[in-house]
């Protein structure tokens, strides 16, 4: 099989107090664009740091070399791409979701935003599979709050309709949470649907 050769990189900068490792999940912090000169073209550089829920910027991936912390090197945007998994873990299945998870460079089963491919290229290190990448945005958590859940019920005719809301959650909220419907069933009520955390909140 011919290796994977990403092309949509960009130059960034590692702002971590520890070296990123090849193939790894980066999330943009900031961007800094330098000036130019009568010798030297100005340059863009992203600035990245590991997944956290604190840091809602664009998830890119880097490529096959390690970055010290404070030296440049390049992340890319490319839909299917080489990823670092838990080493801990079993290959994924093709179609698995997988994601990055708070403070780790790799992505584990049961995350968000990449999907298996089904191909593993494990004979080296780190452990990697290939991914389907979905989206260029870190998922939203929700962090220092308990889990909530609602439910809502409308009759078939939608001429009433009721809702009820249990759980709680905190308002030291820094990243905020989107609700995602969980289950829908039909009953002598009417339609029922439920919502719930998606995946990636915070727990």
């Amino acid at each position: 099989m011919t290796a994977l050769i990403p092309k949509m990189g960009l130059l960034i900068q590692n702002d971590a107090a520890e070296t990123i490792p090849p193939r790894s999940v980066v999330v943009v912090i900031a961007v800094e664009t330098t000036a130019s000169s009568a010798t030297q073209e100005g340059i863009t550089i992203h600035h990245v740091d590991q997944y956290g829920c604190d840091k809602p910027g664009n998830v890119m991936v880097t490529g096959a070399s390690s970055i010290k912390p404070g030296k440049r090197g390049r992340a890319y945007f490319d839909p299917f791409l080489y990823v670092s998994i838990d080493p801990l873990t079993s290959d994924p299945t093709p179609g698995e979701e997988w994601g990055p998870v708070e403070g780790s460079w790799v992505i584990t089963r049961g995350g968000t935003g990449f999907f298996a491919q089904g191909h593993s290229n494990n004979g080296g290190t780190p452990k990697r599979s290939m991914f389907l990448r979905t989206f260029v945005r870190a998922p939203v958590k929700k962090c220092g709050s308990s889990s909530s859940s609602s439910t809502s019920v409308s009759s078939g005719s939608g001429s009433n309709s009721q809702s009820s809301t249990s759980g709680s959650s905190g308002n030291s909220n820094p990243c905020n949470c989107v609700s995602v419907v969980t289950a829908v069933s039909c009953g002598p009520g009417g339609l029922s649907v439920t919502y719930g955390k998606a995946q990636g909140c915070c727990q």
